[in-house]
């Protein structure tokens, strides 16, 4: 057995770097999916988590996707229960946010109850044929996020602080 080497230091984060977590409203979780197009879809496959990227269309509180109908995909997700997240991250700020999609995917077949004039287009990124679309029912949508804490340093030491400086 070879020991295990010791990990490197981290060096000490300023004040700026510490973050607070927020709980994003439905609005604003709604918000940040319709101004995306990139998110990851996770459902399960044989009894274990997939979790795949895949570009989007948010409308109307639906999340629509788009697929060939020979895919993982097109097997695998028609009426499972699914989430899909959409995120964005500043590594150097250490800041971001994230939010969660959970519900139904359904195989949408022409017209769409949720669809205002026939199946909306995601417009997948990748070429090819991908005429099988799906809509995400959500059941719940929630989002955090993580922003700048303006902690001064008395602050960082009192009873019920992150002791994350060492």
């Amino acid at each position: 057995m070879t020991p295990r080497s010791a990990s490197p230091a981290r060096p000490a984060r300023s004040a700026r770097s510490d973050g607070l977590l927020g709980e994003l409203t439905e609005p604003e979780c709604w918000d940040h999916l319709t101004a995306h197009s990139l998110g990851r879809i996770a459902y399960v496959v044989d009894g274990g988590p997939t979790i795949l990227p895949f570009n989007y269309l948010a409308l109307d509180g639906l999340i629509w996707l788009r697929t060939t109908s020979y895919s993982e995909l097109a097997i695998h997700l028609p009426g499972q229960r699914a989430a899909f997240a959409v995120d964005h991250a500043d590594e150097h700020d250490h800041t971001g946010w994230s939010v969660l999609v959970r519900g139904r995917a359904e195989h949408a077949i022409g017209e769409h109850p949720g669809a205002p004039a026939g199946l909306p287009d995601p417009a997948p990124w990748p070429d090819g044929t991908r005429s099988m679309v799906f809509c995400l029912t959500p059941e719940s949508v929630t989002g955090r996020t993580l922003r700048h804490a303006d902690l001064g340093e008395a602050d960082r030491s009192g009873p019920g602080s992150v002791q994350r400086h060492r």
